[in-house]
């Protein structure tokens, strides 16, 4: 079985990134700005921030409901999650949801994830101030998940969507489909997840596609877990491929450290050091606090705050 999953996994990886040669990196892709409902692939979670946005084969509490369902499998009590991203031009992107694990049934869930642009002045065809508005984009998402043995594990999304601009708006449902498998004998843990797969959404008078992304990784432990080692490998339909790579050290069961970079084929589009991340995190009794850190190039720096509670 490890030989076989081991084998599926790069099989897929190799698919995954075979385009890559073929991408000319002086193009934009021929997809950006095509899509409806972007903010979908806003991660979430300071702690999966934090190490380069690679969390598909480690995720491990609430916040699995984005990288990857089949992480909330893992889960063995209630958890509530609540996160703030105060983004640059008073962007803000706020997350919350709640986890039950039930015993030899599996883990549900419910969260949602809404990003804010503020305050806006509307204006009409000749450049007159109309009235103030106040757009956003809203997801609620239902989660379940299932090990199946002690290596195994399945889980799925399901989410309705809403856009709303001035007096426009936009809705439609997605899903998502991810897998975790962890190797018995050794530190290591493959996964995937297909994210955003739904019917296209109609908004005014013309219907977009989402922004599928699949994401594969994988995830290997040092020192007895003490040190975590990741990799994702990214590819969304509306851009170019993208790698993240990360590192979190624990010290002594309660202080954590991470740091990582995210690297986009041909270069990210903000220069070279916006891809870094970094942050820390604090386990106190039943409480997570996470902090991470994340340049946005000449845009400025952005900070996410998370939090989960376990009881």
């Amino acid at each position: 079985m490890n030989r076989f999953f081991t084998y599926t996994f790069i099989v897929i990886l190799i698919l995954t990134c075979l385009p890559v040669a073929a991408v000319d990196n002086t193009d934009i892709h021929e997809n950006t700005g095509t899509r409806a409902m972007t903010f979908l692939k806003i991660g979430v979670g300071a702690k999966a921030i934090g190490m380069g946005e690679s969390q598909v084969a480690v995720t491990d509490d609430l916040y699995a409901s984005f990288w990857n369902p089949a992480g909330l499998a893992s889960l063995e009590e209630t958890q509530l999650a609540l996160m703030h991203n105060e983004w640059f031009a008073g962007i803000n992107h706020e997350f919350v949801g709640i986890a039950l694990p039930i015993k030899s049934v599996g883990t549900f869930g419910v969260s949602s994830s809404f990003l804010s642009f503020g305050e806006l002045q509307g204006r009409d065809r000749e450049g007159n101030e109309t009235t103030i508005f106040r757009p956003y984009d809203l997801a609620v998402i239902f989660s379940y998940a299932r090990s199946f043995g002690s290596s195994l594990a399945f889980g799925t999304n399901a989410k309705f969507l809403r856009e709303q601009i001035a007096d426009e708006s936009g809705t439609g449902i997605a899903f998502d489909l991810g897998g975790l498998y962890t190797f018995a004998n050794i530190p290591l843990s493959l996964g995937f997840n297909a994210q955003h797969i739904g019917p296209r959404v109609k908004f005014i008078e013309e219907a977009f596609g989402l922004p599928v992304t699949f994401r594969i990784g994988a995830a290997y432990s040092l020192w007895r877990d003490t040190l975590v080692l990741t990799t994702d490998v990214i590819r969304p339909s509306d851009n170019d491929i993208s790698v993240g790579i990360g590192a979190g050290y624990t010290i002594g069961n309660i202080l954590q450290l991470r740091t990582g970079y995210k690297y986009k084929v041909g270069g990210n589009d903000l220069g070279a050091i916006s891809g870094l991340r970094g942050g820390f995190g604090l386990t106190l009794r039943q409480f997570q606090i996470d902090y991470a850190l994340m340049p946005f190039g000449v845009l400025g720096l952005t900070h996410r705050f998370s939090l989960v509670a376990s009881f």
